[in-house]
């Protein structure tokens, strides 16, 4: 049944490769190899040229973060590393982290050269979700600001505005009377 269903979900001019093996495992495993990305260093290549070029852009802060993250576990799906102890997958990890850090506060817009600074100053990096929180919190304090400002000068203009009009309308009130 199984061996029908792996045929079935072949096209068909694929499938007619496989249809002497004897069990599914053969079936699978022969698949594997054949059509397999795993280890593909040209797609790893490719992957990792995204990553180094992505910019943030006219993305927003999440969805750029979250197109990096796409990469990079797309990576980790195409690249395997044995350790044997489990000291080197601490240290590798870290180091994974810390790499995943730069590249994502390097393809930030401008506006955020100064939280940069403020994450890269620290004494100790903090791990790549809270330094997209901190990015992300940065963008919604702006975001908060802006429009604060903008409420405060609209209110101003509105204020502005009535004083002018009041104004003309005392102007025009001491016209009728020298009229009359």
């Amino acid at each position: 049944m199984i061996m029908s269903w792996l045929w079935n979900s072949m096209q068909l001019e694929i499938s007619g490769n496989y249809m002497f093996f004897t069990t599914a495992q053969e079936i699978w495993e022969s698949v594997r190899q054949t059509y397999s990305k795993m280890k593909d260093a040209a797609l790893m290549y490719e992957i990792k040229t995204k990553v180094s070029s992505s910019k943030q852009g006219t993305l927003s802060v999440t969805e750029y973060y979250n197109m990096m993250k796409s990469f990079w576990l797309e990576l980790v799906h195409y690249q395997s590393i044995k350790m044997k102890c489990t000291d080197n997958v601490v240290m590798l990890k870290d180091f994974v982290e810390k790499d995943r850090i730069f590249e994502f506060i390097a393809g930030l817009n401008a506006e955020f050269d100064q939280i940069h600074i403020q994450i890269l100053g620290r004494e100790t990096l903090p791990s790549l979700s809270e330094t997209f929180a901190i990015i992300r919190a940065e963008k919604s304090r702006r975001i908060v600001m802006l429009d604060s400002h903008t409420l405060e000068g609209s209110a101003m203009i509105s204020q502005k505005f009535r004083c002018e009009t009041n104004q003309g309308q005392n102007v025009r009130s001491e016209n009728k009377k020298r009229v009359l």
